[in-house]
């Protein structure tokens, strides 16, 4: 296992970072179950029909904390699928875990504007060129490892954590 049990995983980075991709490689390769997989994206569409549609974002994150509260309370090893690039909000899920006594790994992506905004070209769902940028720029402000060291059990970088995966 890369982490250890029942820990609440944060991905962290900008739209087009490779997340969503990540989560699903660590259900194919047995760290968690597809269920345990708690996407923004997932529960925007549920909700709007639309990934992108921020309008019921209170709403998605209401969704989002209930069940990474109930994961947490039974143990299950919870990987959040957002962006959580702004501390205020990964405090939240932070609090969640900590008060269940879940020790919490932040996985980030360090990936370049240029690439992102490739990548954005690419994705079935692509966001504004503007948004992309911002995000990055959040990221470098942010969500440096020092900073998430600090908030954090353990660190990864979302590149060896895919090595591992092999």
């Amino acid at each position: 296992m890369i982490f250890p049990a029942g820990a609440l995983v944060l991905l962290v980075g900008p739209p087009a970072a490779g997340k969503s991709t990540l989560a699903a490689a660590l259900v194919a390769a047995g760290e968690v179950e597809p269920d345990d997989v708690l996407s923004t994206d997932t529960y925007r569409e549920v909700l709007t029909g639309d990934a992108l549609d921020l309008t019921s974002d209170r709403k998605v994150w209401v969704q989002v904390r209930e069940r990474l509260a109930e994961k947490m309370a039974a143990g299950r090893t919870t990987v959040v699928d957002a962006t959580n690039l702004f501390a205020r909000r990964r405090a939240r899920h932070i609090r969640v875990a900590r008060d269940h006594g879940r020790p919490v790994v932040a996985i980030r992506f360090e990936v370049p504007a240029a690439e992102l905004l490739d990548r954005n070209e690419r994705r079935e769902r692509e966001l504004a060129e503007n948004v992309v940028v911002t995000m990055a720029v959040e990221m470098e402000e942010n969500a440096q490892p020092d900073d998430l060291a600090k908030e954090v059990d353990l660190v990864l970088d979302a590149g060896d954590v895919l090595r591992d995966l092999g």
